[in-house]
């Protein structure tokens, strides 16, 4: 396996087909997409308003989004109880489970638009720009062999065929480890700074990483890095145990992956999904029997986009950049974060790009605390912001490059992409999970108003009940709309954590490593070698993150 080629869905993708593999290691070294209610994607109709055809449809789609465009002076904020770190480790998560190879506008024999969705429309676009699920399925494939086994961090290991994959490790199986870098900017000449921290490392504008999608914003790049540094304690704490380090390498690997699969049962989800889910046991979250190693695309297309509207306009970071910070007492932006990356050259005008500056390092004491109900004026919550039909204004412009954007708007693209998947409304996919589907006016309610200082404002109620968005609500957008109403924005609604809790648990199930399987699915953190200085168990996402960082001065070259 090599280092995964997925592009993050918000970017370029003009592959329209996926590439074949080829060699000794080409057999298993991908998996599948599929269809959880099969029968629902194979109607002609699926996705399409009634009475429309696809060009009408995707017309609406763009009228939609247009009324949802937000004024110069936005909505304020509204935030649940949720850390904000949450938001990023399920971005983590997503990235481990899906990673898309393939074009998403498939049609064999026309040449399809360019880019994601297509920078422009084709003439006389109609039906035939949507393919039929089998061909979809046969064109459009993951990279991740066995999805959630947290390839994304290690690739296939240090005993790869791919020299990229062996590369990220030491002869010992440790990650190589690069150090932050010291900016010679005086304007951070009293910026507090984390000398000698680890780093990611990078080499031009490539993080040298797995899942190089990772290194998207500087949120995920750092708990990409977490996970690192989680593996090499795990090796230092089993060294002695084992005669080889290829041995130490095979357990610390699967030490690290309980501990990943015990977070996202006990920790990620019960915060995330509505309780109608949660009451029920982990043997009953699965809608019908899952295939070995397959993806929903009702999972990857809908239910699991949820974190789109969590987050935020900034960030409580770190001392320089949060409440009370040194240098932006107003937090980091959410501009910064995808600035300080390896494909934007580190924020860095001139030159090779470096690494991360040393006054850039994440506090994840900040990130993971819980949030004050009230903060004081002008301070950040430092919780998530709510599951609903608001978005950080900044997510409709730099999440991605406005080169491949269609309207710069990633609520356009989400509903076209779920189009082009056929991807049932909302209501249909609530019908088949056993749950009541939101009322026309309960779907009314969950549209917001995007007043301009003038008093002008655009109206996605009215927009919604003239384009017949209220009985027939596109998935992704239902979801949203479901949390709002259902769960006051603190959580997923019930259509969409049933899809979730199904996807999720049936990828473990079928995984030998998972924590379901091990140990009669009684293995719990306590049981570890991995405890904080304190000698307690790593029991949330917290403890596991400020672990990762305990006692970390200066990393390995």
């Amino acid at each position: 396996m090599s280092t995964i080629k997925s592009t993050h869905d918000l970017l370029d993708q003009t592959d329209h087909q996926a590439p074949g593999i080829s060699g000794p290691d080409a057999a298993g070294q991908r998996s599948n997409y599929c269809y959880l209610f099969k029968e629902l994607a194979d109607d002609p109709d699926a996705g399409r308003f009634t009475g429309t055809d696809d060009e009408t449809t995707i017309q609406r789609l763009k009228d939609f989004e247009i009324s949802m465009r937000q004024p110069a002076t936005p909505l304020p904020a509204l935030f649940t109880q949720l850390p904000a770190a949450y938001t990023y480790f399920g971005q983590f998560m997503n990235h481990d489970i899906s990673a898309p190879i393939g074009g998403l506008l498939v049609n064999v024999g026309m040449t399809p638009p360019t880019g994601i969705i297509g920078t422009a429309d084709p003439a006389g676009l109609g039906k035939e720009w949507r393919a039929d699920t089998a061909t979809i399925l046969k064109h459009f494939v993951n990279e991740h062999a066995e999805p959630l086994t947290l390839a994304s961090l290690y690739g296939d290991g240090p005993q790869s065929s791919d020299t990229e994959v062996r590369q990220l490790y030491h002869e010992d199986k440790r990650f190589r480890l690069a150090i932050t870098s010291v900016t010679d900017d005086q304007t951070f000449v009293d910026a507090e700074h984390a000398t000698g921290a680890p780093d990611i490392p990078r080499h031009e504008r490539t993080p040298l990483i797995a899942d190089r999608r990772n290194d998207g914003n500087l949120i995920l790049s750092q708990l990409h890095l977490a996970f690192m540094l989680v593996h090499n304690k795990a090796m230092a704490a089993l060294e002695g145990q084992h005669p080889t380090a290829a041995d130490c390498f095979h357990k610390a690997r699967k030490l690290v992956t309980l501990h990943y699969h015990w977070l996202i049962l006990n920790d990620f989800l019960p915060k995330i999904l509505s309780r109608s889910v949660l009451c029920k046991p982990f043997s009953e979250w699965e809608l019908q029997q899952s295939e070995p190693n397959t993806v929903p695309m009702e999972f990857t297309t809908a239910a699991f986009r949820f974190g789109h509207s969590m987050v935020g306009r900034a960030y409580d970071f770190n001392a320089n950049f949060g409440n009370g910070g040194r240098i932006r007492p107003t937090g980091a932006s959410l501009q910064q974060l995808f600035n300080f990356t390896s494909r934007n050259n580190m924020e860095q005008p001139l030159g090779p790009p470096l690494q991360l500056p040393n006054h850039w390092v994440i506090d994840w004491d900040r990130m993971t605390c819980t949030p004050k109900p009230d903060p004081g004026p002008g301070d950040l919550h430092g919780g998530a912001e709510r599951i609903d039909l608001d978005f950080a204004p900044e997510m409709l412009n730099v999440a991605g490059e406005s080169r491949v954007m269609e309207h710069n708007s990633i609520m356009f693209r989400n509903l076209l992409r779920g189009f082009h998947r056929r991807m049932p409304f909302g209501q249909r996919l609530a019908e088949k999970c056993s749950v009541d589907p939101l009322p026309p006016e309960k779907v009314l309610e969950a549209m917001p108003q995007y007043r301009s200082p003038s008093g002008d404002y655009n109206d996605p109620a009215k927009a919604a009940a003239s384009l017949g968005f209220l009985e027939e609500t596109p998935a992704w957008l239902y979801f949203l709309c479901e949390a709002k109403v259902l769960e006051d924005g603190e959580r997923v609604g019930p259509t969409a954590s049933r899809i979730i809790a199904h996807t999720i648990v049936g990828l473990m199930r079928h995984n030998s490593a998972s924590v379901l399987l091990h140990e009669g699915g009684a293995w719990h953190p306590q049981d570890s070698v991995l405890k904080d200085k304190y000698g307690k168990a790593l029991t949330s996402l917290r403890a596991f993150l400020l672990y990762a960082t305990e006692g970390i001065s200066q990393a390995q070259s």
